[in-house]
């Protein structure tokens, strides 16, 4: 079939051309259409066909919302929306490591701006208002040469929180310079706030959550306050994780020393870890907060992983240049029979229920029988 033929493509080009060709396609309706399959995710006012979404980036200009739908994804989060279009950093930009199924790229934000992003997104919700079966999560973000960053967030979520069932707060792209600067405690708060002000100005603020995207880059100290401000805030929850600038791991490919964020199957025990981490505190301070968990979703084993460390909701991006389209289908179905081999019938009942991504994954490929023997 002819997306099987898009697959190859998007595996032999240049991973920024690849990454259009694939947008196309997917526009023109060149792509599988697959049955959709449940496993019910509630967070709030929010409920999710699967737990399973598509992480910003990969629809930056929300112009292939309705068709990522089809693949069997959950939901969807498009973005990084900046106010003002821009171009990024020079090309290239991205850079495959097929030996080690991973991407590091240093795109800084390209994207089309707010206002074309807002035409697409009120073309979609006239046909799929905020609260339909599939949900749309909305990644906003500064320009690198914005004069009042906390203004950028405010703009941004004034004008578009309207059409997005989430916001995402994204403050750990590491391409975008001194971004990470906010996850400090005193501009942390006052990036919060400045969204919220914008929410409050859209009367949107009884419908849309609020989550933060977080650097896995960051020590126990740094998540802990993190957390702490967050929850007196008063968001939703966080995305753990974006992309790591570590190159300690052993990579194996040519292309492993760029500069950028890295993703893919390296990323998995970094953001992991983070993950269980922030579920521990999260769970020992009663707080009500929520877990998207992305880096290194590859398979169901990895998905279910993170739901055991203690995700609500899963995000992939990398697997899918690897995988194919088909790459949620296969999940999702992975999950059902994961959860079918440990007579799982609600995920909520092993959600967080470990503490750690090794032994998280033994139980996925093994099973809770032979952890528990």
């Amino acid at each position: 079939m002819i997306w099987k033929f898009i697959t190859f493509l998007v595996r032999i080009l240049d991973p920024e051309k690849a990454h259009n060709i694939t947008l196309l396609a997917l526009k023109y309706g060149l792509h599988p259409r697959l049955q959709k399959i449940k496993i019910k995710t509630k967070i709030k006012n929010l409920e999710f066909t699967n737990p399973l979404g598509i992480a910003a980036g990969f629809d930056k200009n929300a112009e292939v919302i309705k068709t990522i739908h089809s693949l069997n994804f959950g939901f969807t989060e498009v973005g990084t929306i900046t106010p003002i279009s821009q171009y990024g950093n020079p090309k290239p930009r991205v850079f495959r490591l097929e030996k080690d199924k991973a991407i590091i790229n240093r795109n800084g934000f390209n994207n089309l701006g707010m206002e074309k992003a807002k035409k697409k997104l009120e073309d979609y919700r006239r046909k799929f208002p905020v609260g339909s079966e599939f949900l749309v999560g909305i990644n906003i973000g500064p320009n690198k040469d914005s004069k009042n960053r906390f203004n950028d967030y405010e703009i941004l979520s004034e004008n578009l929180s309207k059409y997005a069932d989430y916001i995402t707060i994204n403050i750990s792209s590491p391409n975008t310079p001194n971004l990470r600067d906010f996850h400090e405690s005193k501009h942390l708060k006052k990036v919060i706030i400045s969204v919220k002000n914008g929410i409050l100005k859209s009367n949107n603020s009884n419908l849309v959550q609020v989550f933060l995207k977080i650097a896995p880059d960051i020590t126990l100290n740094d998540l802990e306050e993190i957390i702490q401000v967050s929850n007196q805030e008063g968001i939703t929850g966080f995305i753990i994780s974006n992309t790591t600038i570590d190159r300690k791991q052993d990579l194996k490919s040519l292309n492993s020393q760029e500069m950028g964020g890295l993703s893919g199957v390296p990323l998995f025990l970094k953001s992991t870890r983070l993950l269980s981490q922030a579920n521990q505190i999260i769970k020992e301070n009663n707080f009500k907060l929520h877990l998207i968990a992305a880096g290194g979703v590859a398979d169901c084993q990895s998905a279910y992983a993170k739901i055991l460390c203690g995700a609500h909701l899963i995000q992939l991006y990398t697997s899918m240049t690897y995988e194919g389209p088909l790459v949620a289908n296969k999940i999702i179905k992975g999950l059902l029979m994961l959860m079918k081999r440990d007579n799982i019938l609600n995920i909520d009942d092993v959600r967080g229920s470990i503490k750690n991504p090794e032994t998280a994954m033994k139980i996925a490929f093994e099973g809770f029988k032979q952890y528990k023997s």
